[in-house]
């Protein structure tokens, strides 16, 4: 229970923040890391220390790949980091699962929303189409064409479906069992 009430302390607080300033800081995130690796240890010894050290390491790693092309802030990627760590391996999984989910329903939501949809999605196949083809220059993308939003959201959104689904034994509405 304690695991629980921190994981919704830390996404209360990123959720807050990032809808407000628009950052996650590293003062909630680093010592989430911290307090996750502890929690784990007194919950379970080394079984439950390794299942929060691969969650923390998931949810960086997965996020950080986008935080290297540009498209993802590192607020987010340390963010994931630190509920992984607060979560372990299984919840991290159906978190990241959720949270691409639901970033993807936001993203074209708010495309269509804008009105850039159809402008959107065709800078994206001449990105992609020019990155697979060699010989072809790449073209990069378009940012008049792009739409930020606080992709914190959507993590803790993923976050929050998945320990609901832990916590209340219901099967994974993917179908996946951790």
């Amino acid at each position: 229970m304690l695991t629980l009430g921190a994981s919704a302390a830390v996404m209360a607080s990123a959720l807050y923040t990032d809808l407000r300033k628009g950052v996650i800081p590293n003062a909630l995130t680093y010592p989430a890391v911290f307090l996750g690796v502890a929690l784990a240890y007194a919950a379970g010894g080394t079984d439950q220390v390794i299942s929060s050290v691969l969650g923390c390491g998931l949810g960086f790693g997965v996020l950080f790949l986008g935080f290297m092309f540009g498209g993802i802030g590192g607020g987010d990627v340390k963010l994931a980091g630190a509920l992984g760590a607060l979560t372990g391996l299984g919840v991290t999984v159906l978190g990241l699962l959720y949270m691409g989910l639901l970033s993807g329903a936001m993203a074209l939501a708010i495309m269509i929303w804008k009105g850039k949809l159809l402008a959107s999605l065709k800078n994206m196949w001449r990105f992609m189409y020019t990155s697979l083809i060699p010989f072809l220059e790449t073209e990069s993308l378009d940012a008049e064409n792009s739409e930020k939003f606080p992709l914190g959201v959507a993590i803790v959104g993923g976050w929050a479906w998945a320990l609901v689904e832990q916590y209340r034994g219901v099967s994974s509405i993917l179908g996946i069992d951790l």
